[in-house]
Parts: structure tokens; sequence; C-alpha cells
């Protein structure tokens, strides 16, 4: 699939070259600096400097002074004097991280601790001044001699009078006013030709994982990738076995080159918080999104959630197919038991982007669009929650993001049943409403009956029943349970306790047979019988009605629950009086 997208990213480079002359400028446009101090040394000798710092909140970058063209030329030098990795530096020691004579990269804590010394500078100019010294392996060697037949030697006479530069300023620079957090970064003005040119004498020796592992075919190096792939001794696991040629796969250095720019890319967007990537097979093109938002429109393609780690990290990858962000169907979320709708939550929603809205805060309590892909251990949440939201989120995402509805109708069924007892359990009785209506809404949604209308109709059967005189049944399971949950939540409001939990309700919601069910409301009538009057005529009614039914069917948790929720038949006003208790 990789090799796909990267079909998809060269078309978009394809464009921007057309576009603008140049196909870089689909990563330099977008190239974030890292927070630190930048110094261009211009070739009269005047020192140019931007102090750089990215707001995390916003992913914002905010610099000083604020000089486009400036900064322009900072961020492609800063891109091509990158290293692969840290662990594939110039300096063997890594106390100056940057690729080339052209630059110089330090951080600023390396000045109070000693490390950066004139040792280390001239360690860092040796290296670059004979680069062959370094190569001393064959394959090594031969990955730098295949760029230097193509981009000549190095220039001697630069290089020395940029060793000097630095030997004769690094420690004198006080009179700036710098930052000093993070990075101090040293840029000499040159040629943007030669700045490529020396990336690609460093880069073509380290675009592979390792030169051992290359193999050359009819005069053609080829090589192991280096990008989110790390073959060694340790992960012997990662080789095929099977095969005569034990390593993964082998690409050109060209297509290396390629490759890490597409990484680069990438790194990009993680760094401006957009880590929801899809490529437009159709259109051959890259929408990126934040990890809350989604593809407006259809769309068919291929999917990278991709992170910031020390290097790019994919994290989840899906082939994506018709793709629709307006529903088929409109989700009418409704309001199933009454309930206050301040927000204006209670309506239809149209598209994929509303959906998840809602069920992150009524089902997640927003817990969820955050932690899709978020390993286990690195979850700053614990207990039913988090139970919940591991065992749901795959399911969810690739309903929500993939559009796959296979299982869903179960699968919210149960994440609201088990959200709603919790929420009961902590007493949080605004979002149990909330809950109860959302799952009711799904419920019908996938195919089942209108709960409101249906609630609406037992709650007026049981409101007559219990108001007039004479002998009344119940006509049905769900109206039985309905009528339960009312008998539960009147009981509990008897209570004379200073602090009421709803948990007091949980032994009838885990109920598994009418028999524990008919014992428990039993028990609770002798708990509180001492304070209902004999007269309380729609308590009697009720509870008459509730223990002389015959269940037919199996404990139905959810319409307990919405006769316990909903408000209490037994206090209802009257036109001829308020019922005494």
């Amino acid at each position: 699939m990789l090799k796909d997208c990267l079909e998809i990213f060269e078309a978009e480079l394809e464009r921007t070259k057309k576009r603008f002359g140049d196909s870089d400028r689909l990563i330099l446009d977008e190239y974030i600096l890292a927070d630190g101090d930048y110094l261009v040394v211009e070739k009269n000798g005047e020192i140019r400097q931007c102090s750089v710092r990215m707001d995390k909140k916003t992913r914002t970058v905010e610099r000083i002074p604020v000089d486009d063209k400036l900064y322009e030329r900072i961020c492609f030098y800063d891109y091509h004097s990158r290293l692969v990795s840290m662990d594939k530096p110039q300096d063997t020691k890594k106390v100056i991280h940057s690729n080339s004579y052209l630059a110089f990269w330090v951080k600023w804590d390396s000045f109070d601790n000693g490390k950066l010394n004139e040792e280390a500078i001239d360690r860092y100019f040796d290296i670059l001044k004979d680069p062959r010294e370094k190569y001393k392996k064959s394959q090594d060697r031969k990955m730098y001699d295949y760029i230097a037949k193509k981009i000549g030697e190095v220039d001697q006479k630069k290089l020395e009078k940029k060793r000097e530069w630095i030997k004769g300023h690094i420690f004198g620079l006080d009179e700036l006013e710098l930052n000093r957090k993070n990075y101090l970064k040293i840029f000499f003005a040159e040629e943007p030709k030669l700045y490529v040119q020396e990336e690609q004498r460093y880069v073509m020796t380290k675009i592979f994982n390792k030169n051992d592992y290359n193999v050359e075919i009819d005069g053609q190096i080829y090589g192991l990738s280096n990008d989110n792939l790390g073959l060694n001794s340790k992960k012997p696991y990662l080789e095929k076995k099977t095969r005569k040629m034990t390593i993964p796969y082998l690409i050109t250095p060209e297509e290396a080159i390629r490759q890490r720019k597409f990484f680069d890319y990438l790194m990009n967007k993680a760094n401006a918080g957009e880590t929801d990537i899809f490529f437009d097979y159709d259109e051959k093109k890259i929408i990126s999104k934040k990890r809350d938002q989604m593809v407006e429109g259809d769309f068919s393609g291929y999917f990278l959630k991709i992170q910031k780690g020390k290097e790019l990290e994919i994290h989840h990858q899906d082939t994506i197919v018709d793709y629709k962000y307006f529903l088929k169907k409109k989700f009418l979320y409704r309001n199933v038991i009454g309930a206050e709708d301040r927000e204006g939550k209670y309506k239809e929603y149209v598209n994929r982007q509303g959906l998840q809205e809602i069920v992150n805060e009524v089902f997640y309590s927003k817990w969820l669009t955050g932690n899709y892909f978020t390993p286990e251990d690195e979850m700053s949440i614990d207990g039913e929650l988090k139970r919940i939201l591991i065992w749901s989120r795959e399911a969810v995402f690739a309903w929500l993001y993939k559009g796959r509805e296979v299982g869903m109708d179960r699968i919210l069924h149960t994440v609201a049943k088990n959200v709603i007892k919790e929420s009961i359990k902590n007493g949080y009785m605004g979002k149990v409403v909330q809950q109860f209506n959302l799952m009711c809404s799904f419920d019908e949604y996938f195919g089942g009956c209108n709960m409101a209308d249906r609630y609406s109709e037992i709650r007026e059967k049981l409101r007559d029943k219990i108001n007039c005189r004479g002998e009344q049944i119940i006509e049905s399971d769900e109206e039985y349970f309905y009528a339960v949950g009312q008998l539960v939540r009147y009981y509990i409001s008897l209570s004379k306790a200073k602090e009421k939990t709803h948990s007091l309700a949980n032994p009838f919601f885990n109920a598994t047979s009418n028999e524990v069910l008919q014992t428990r409301l039993k028990q609770y009538f002798m708990k509180y019988n001492h304070e209902i009057a004999t007269r309380s005529s729609r308590f009697n009614y009720m509870y008459g009605m509730v223990l002389g039914y015959e269940l037919e069917g199996k404990i139905r948790q959810e319409p307990i629950i919405a006769g316990y929720l909903s408000n209490s038949l037994f206090y209802e006003s009257s036109k001829k009086e308020m019922e005494e208790t």
C-alpha cells in the first residue's frame, strides 16, 4: 500500500513542479522549523538572525523578526542540512547535528556542559573534509563513490573558511539577542545548488537502512529502505527466511530519495497536527486532516494514521472504498425520554463529522477521537470507560471513517448500556438521560422502532391505569419493565439517607431473571413501606399490576432504565389533588 501512496505523492510533486517550477515547494511551503535560534552568515560577513518557537496549542510558528524572505531561506537551508536520523550523524559523538560544512547545528546545552569545544568543531570539519576516510567498509565507500562521481569533490577552501568562522565566532555570540533555548543553527549563505549537492554527498551514503544489505544488479545499486523499518541483528523476524534473499524488499537510491521526501512531507503534516492522511486514488491527491476531522466529500483510496516521534511513525493504514461524508440516511437524535436540550443536541445529523462529535461527547465523554490509536498503557483514563473504549474504538473508527456498518447496531447498543450503568453508578443523571436517548436513537437508525413514540404510548397507558378506579392489568413485557423502573425510582425517592445515590437501582438493572427482579421489588417494598400511605392509590395500582404480571420474554434492561429515568407518574399533579404519600 505504501507504494500506492507514493504514486499519489509523486503526482502531487509533479503538479507542484508544473505550477512553481520546483517540486520541493510541496514540502518547503509547509516546512516547520524546530524551536531555536537561527543565524545566516551572509557572504559579506553580516549576521542575520531569527528566533523560532512553536505554539503547541495552535500549532503555529512564532518568529522574531517576521521576515518572510529570511524565513523561507532558513527553511531551505534547514531542510537540506538535516541528518537522516541521529543514528547516522556526521559527528561521531553526536554533538553537532548538521550534515555538511555549510551548516552548524548544536544544542544550547552543549555550551553549558562543555561538549562543544574546539576539539568537537575540528572533529566535525575533519570528517567533512575527507569523507572517504569515514567510509572504511567497501559498501559504504561504494555508495560515496557513486555520488562523488556525480557531484565532484568537497570544496576545501570553502570548508576551511566555514571552519575558521565557527571557531572565531561560536563562543562570542553574547552581543546577539538570542533565546538560547533548544537549538542554535548557523547557515552560511551559498547558492541553493551547493546546499543540495552537499546534502546529496551525505544522504546518498545514509539513505539505505544499512549498506551491508546493498546489492548491485547490472550496474544498478539496490538497498533496503530506511523509512519505518529497522532491520538489524536484533530483529531477525523481519527477514524473509523462506527466500534466497532474505531482505524484505530492495529499492534504488533514486526511489529511496523519493521515499525520503514522502516521509518529509508526512512529518510536516504531523508537525502541524494533521495526523490523518487520506490518499485519493481517483483524483490522485492527498488530503490531510487533524485527528478529529473528516474528509468532507466522497472518497476512495488509502488512509494513514501518522504521529511524530523520533522519526515519522505510521500507526495505522488501510484501504477505504466508497466513503460518503453525507449520510445516506439522516440520523435523528430523539429526545426519547423528556430531557432539557439547552445545547441543541436533539436534532437531525446529516454527515459523519456531526455523528462523530455526538458519539464522542455523549458515549465517550470526549475521550474517543483522541484515542482511536493510543496504546493502552499511554491512555490517561482508567476504569470502565477505558475498557469500553478499547473494546469498541476500532469498530467505531471503521464505521465513521471507512463506512463499515456491519455489526455497529450491536456494538453501539453494548457501549450505550455499559456507559449508562457507569453513569448511574457515579450519579451523572444528566449524562444518563442523554446516553439513553442516544442509544434508543441508534437502535431506531439501524432498523428498530421509534422508541420515543413507544415509551410515550406506554407512559400514557400506565398513567390512565393508575389514575382510574377498577382492576387494570399490564399488557406487555415492555410496559411491565417500564413500570418496574418507575417503582424503583419511587422507592429511592422515599429513602431518608443523606446521600441518595442512583447506584441503589443497580440491583434491578443487573437482574438476570424475573424471579430476582420480583424478589428485589418485595425487599424494597418491605424497606420503604413505612413511608407509603395505604391510600396511595397510584402506588397500589402500579405495584399490584407488576406483581400480577407473568413475564413472557427475557429480562430487558432498557425499558427498566427508561421507566427509572422518566418523570415519576406517582408525583404528577391531577385535577383533583396532589397524591399524598
